[in-house]
């Protein structure tokens, strides 16, 4: 038993230095694309910009201006996950709250919320323990995860969320209404760039499971035999390097 469990660490520590190795490589090539692209798109933005107010003032249709705009936003967009994704995770560690982290998550979604109707049923029970963590990178991963349920659930869905205090861990877990996710798709989750969305880049799980492992945590996905999907994040009070 000993072996064979000293046999998947080595397994485990393999795989990881494998995907460390491929993330730095993705790294190095996406600073450079994105330097290059960023300073031309940055001019057709704000030239863009320019002549819709120039349009405006001799009464003109500005659609055509607006789809540039438009574009060049979703453009960046694109940019800043490619750079998220692929930048070295440092958290700035303090002292904060999981579920003061989840209620500002929640409020800025509560025009989304409200307009479909969803459910959000917390179950906070438990006292929470205060956790050094980056309180920024945990609200950014909440809200790729949020959003993910609510892009999976129809109108009226509910999303559960569930905080559990462990010793020397506090677990998370993120309960939808959605469709699963098909068992071959659930298989490529971590993989870069995949992803079942026409206007996704396929790095927002990545960047979450980033965010996650810089803080020496653990991130699962799976579906429920009573239907939807459950994310469940671990978090250790204690950080499991020192």
């Amino acid at each position: 038993m000993i072996i064979e469990s000293r046999a998947m660490e080595r397994l485990k520590l393999e795989e990881k230095l494998q995907r460390a190795e491929h993330l730095s490589a993705i790294g190095e090539m996406t600073a450079g694309i994105s330097h290059e692209i960023r300073n031309p798109l940055g001019i057709i933005k704000s030239s863009a910009e320019l002549l819709k107010k120039k349009m405006i003032k001799s009464e003109q249709p500005t659609t055509i201006i607006d789809i540039i705009v438009e574009e060049s936003i979703r453009l960046n967009n694109i940019i800043k996950d490619f750079l998220d994704f692929a930048k070295p995770m440092t958290p700035y560690l303090k002292p904060c709250r999981i579920d003061d982290i989840i209620e500002k998550n929640i409020y800025y979604l509560s025009q989304q919320i409200q307009e479909n109707n969803f459910i959000i049923q917390r179950d906070f029970t438990q006292p929470v323990t205060e956790i050094m963590a980056d309180a920024e990178r945990l609200y950014q991963a909440f809200l790729n995860i949020m959003l993910n349920a609510f892009q999976s659930m129809d109108k009226g869905g509910k999303l559960t969320i569930v905080l559990l205090s462990e010793d020397d861990k506090i677990i998370i877990f993120f309960h939808d209404q959605g469709k699963g996710i098909p068992e071959e798709s659930l298989k490529k989750i971590w993989n870069p760039f995949f992803t079942t969305k026409e206007m996704g880049t396929g790095l927002g799980m990545g960047i979450v499971k980033n965010i996650i492992e810089s803080h020496y945590g653990n991130i699962d996905v799976f579906n429920r035999d009573s239907g939807g999907v459950t994310v469940k994040i671990t978090l250790y009070l204690t950080r499991a390097d020192i």
